[in-house]
């Protein structure tokens, strides 16, 4: 389990360092478009597309990040009114459900990556399948994430191999 959680750790690093060039990239395409548009008086064809494509990436990178962080939106205020031990169930419960719904977002993921592998984006005309990727990718982080939330309800953070 422990080769597991270091493997986790490495694709959050990952995750985080992709987060940090798509924000950056996304800032400095937009401001050389406005710059282009306005002062050069000559639009860049692609900015919008490829800002919009990496606003999904980050959209998605975040999101797994947030979840291995527990720092997603949760109505929390129920879950902590419960004792602990109904609080652990409910939570292993909610962990059960998010980890059923992340294995379909894999699989039908890897599945709409490959409908639309064919299809070219208008203008960088780059295969939609590099847009589509992100969503089995970071569902898959997530699913390894909630994993180790399982086991951490089950056997406690320090215990228990799977």
């Amino acid at each position: 389990m422990h080769i597991f959680i270091k493997a986790i750790d490495a694709v959050d690093r990952v995750f985080r360092y992709l987060l940090i060039f798509f924000m950056v990239e996304i800032t400095f395409v937009i401001s050389l478009a406005v710059i282009s548009r306005y002062f050069l008086n000559s639009p860049i064809y692609w900015a919008e597309e490829v800002t919009r494509y990496s606003f999904v990436w980050a959209t998605f990178l975040g999101a797994g990040c947030a979840y291995r962080q527990k720092e997603l939106v949760a109505m929390s205020v129920v879950l902590n009114a419960l004792p602990p031990n109904a609080r652990s169930l409910v939570q292993l419960i909610l962990e059960i459900i998010i980890g059923c719904f992340l294995v379909l977002a894999v699989i039908f993921g890897i599945k709409m990556t490959k409908v639309v592998a064919p299809q070219l984006a208008v203008s960088t005309r780059i295969s939609l399948a590099w847009l589509y990727c992100v969503v089995p990718i970071s569902c898959a982080f997530m699913l390894m994430t909630c994993i180790e939330n399982i086991r951490d309800l089950v056997w406690g953070s320090q215990g228990g191999d799977l």
